[in-house]
C-alpha cells in the first residue's frame, strides 16, 4: 500500500466516522470489480477499535445505476441503514461522507462462515422479504434514489419470447454467492449499488443461474423457500433462467475460441 493510499483512507475514515484520535493499524485494498476501491481496516479511534470495510466511490467507477457516484454510494448507505427494519439483514453502517463529486461509506466488517447447502435457501427468504418492501415504508431520500435508479438486468442479455413485465417492486440487482455472505445465523447481504426497481423474478434468477452448478433439486428448493413468501411468476422466472443459460453459452464459446 501507497503513502498516497494511506493517506487517502485515513482522510476518508475520519469524515465518515467523525470520531478523533484515529489511528490506521492495518489496511489491505479487497476489491475493485465495480470500479471502487475498497478497504479492509483495522483501525482505533476515541470510539475504541474495529474492523471495518471502506469503500470510495470516485468519478469513472462503473456506473450502472446512473445515478453518479455521490448519490450511488448515498443510496448505499441508506439501504444498510434501513434494510435490517424490514428483516434485510446488512452490515451496520458505521458512516457516510462526501466532497465534491466523490463519497465514501464505512461499514462493519462481516466475517464470512464457509459456504453451507442451506445458504441458497435461507438468501431466497431474505429476497422475498426485501420484494415485499414497499417505497412508502422506506425514507423520502431511499425511495427517491431507488425510483431514479436504472434496473441491472440488461447486463445479462436476452433471449427472445419475453413475457409481459409484471408490477416493480424493490430489486437488489446483483444477488448471488458474492453479494450473500454466510454468518452464524443466516445471511448478510452486500453490496446495495444496483438497489432500483425492477423484475423480482430477474433477482431470483441471479440467484438461481449466476453460481453455476446448481442441480434441479437445489433450484426447487430455493423456488420454494421463496414462494413461501410471495408468489413466483414461473412464466418470468423460466424466461430469466433461460436468458442466464445463453449468457453462460457464450461465455463458454468465447473461452473456446480463446
Amino acid at each position: 500500500m501507497t503513502s498516497d493510499d494511506t493517506l487517502t483512507i485515513c482522510t476518508w475514515l475520519r469524515r465518515c466516522l467523525k470520531c478523533g484520535g484515529l489511528e490506521l493499524h492495518a489496511a489491505s485494498e479487497v476489491g475493485r470489480g465495480s470500479g471502487c476501491r475498497v478497504w479492509d481496516c483495522d483501525l482505533r479511534t476515541d470510539c475504541g477499535q474495529t474492523r471495518a470495510v471502506l469503500k470510495l466511490y470516485a468519478p469513472g467507477f462503473d456506473d450502472y445505476s446512473n445515478l453518479g457516484p455521490v448519490d450511488t454510494a448515498r443510496k448505499h448507505a441508506l439501504a444498510l441503514a434501513e434494510m435490517p427494519a424490514h428483516r434485510v439483514p446488512t452490515p451496520r453502517l458505521l458512516g457516510f461522507a462526501r466532497n465534491a463529486n466523490k463519497a465514501a461509506l464505512v461499514m462493519e466488517r462481516v466475517v464470512r462462515e464457509p459456504w453451507r447447502p442451506e445458504i441458497p435457501v435461507q438468501a431466497a427468504r431474505v429476497l422475498a422479504r426485501l420484494h415485499t418492501i414497499s417505497l412508502s415504508s422506506l425514507s423520502k431520500d431511499l425511495s427517491g434514489l431507488i425510483r431514479r435508479s436504472r434496473p441491472n438486468r440488461d447486463r445479462v442479455g436476452c433471449v427472445p419470447g419475453e413475457p409481459p413485465e409484471p408490477p416493480a417492486t424493490v430489486v437488489h440487482g446483483d444477488y448471488f454467492s458474492t453479494n450473500i455472505l454466510p454468518v452464524e445465523a443466516g445471511v448478510v447481504v452486500v453490496d446495495w449499488d444496483l438497489l432500483a426497481l425492477g423484475d423480482p423474478m430477474w433477482d431470483l434468477g441471479f440467484l438461481l443461474e449466476a453460481d453455476r452448478g446448481t442441480d434441479a433439486a437445489e433450484g426447487a428448493a430455493v423456488v420454494a423457500a421463496y414462494e413461501a413468501f410471495r408468489p413466483v411468476n414461473k412464466q418470468r422466472l423460466d424466461w430469466h433462467r433461460e436468458c442466464w443459460r445463453e449468457f453462460w453459452r457464450r461465455r463458454d464459446a468465447q473461452a473456446k475460441r480463446r
